[in-house]
Parts: structure tokens; sequence; C-alpha cells
């Protein structure tokens, strides 16, 4: 048995409605199995949406991975594109 095969990689989203790029980062983390998503939308928090924008960035989807923050959805890509 591969020691990685039980690995489990805890994942935190925030994204908004309506948000293509979220949809987009929601659908490649949910075809890697041993992803698990805490999506977070802050649509209508204003105060989690400031708290991330202060922290994170302005934008939409943050992607943040066992504690590591990756960034939008282009980051997400070249995250999974360094294991190739």
């Amino acid at each position: 048995m591969d020691m990685f095969t039980d690995l489990v990689y805890n994942v935190t989203l925030y994204t908004m409605d309506n948000c293509e790029f979220c949809e987009k980062a929601k659908n490649l983390l949910h075809s890697k199995e041993q992803y698990v998503i805490n999506e977070i939308n802050i649509t209508d928090n204003l105060s989690e949406r400031s708290h991330v924008k202060e922290t994170l960035g302005s934008t939409v989807p943050q992607i943040i991975i066992e504690g590591r923050h990756i960034g939008g959805y282009e980051e997400l890509q070249g995250y999974f594109n360094q294991w190739k």
C-alpha cells in the first residue's frame, strides 16, 4: 500500500455567488480525491468579506490548503501543475 494513499488535505475555499473562477476552483478541487473542501461563501457576510480582503486578497476565490495560502484559481492550477 502506498504511504500517500491515506493522506487527506483540508482546503478552505472563500467564494462568492456567481463567480466563474470560484466554480472552476471547486471543480478542480473536486477532481482531486484527497482534498476535503470547506467552502465559505462570503457574498452576504460583509465582515468576513472584509477580513478576507485584508488578510488574503481582494478577489475570490481565495484558497488555503493545509494552512498555506495558495491564492486564487490560477495559483491553484500552478499548485497542482508543480506536482506533474
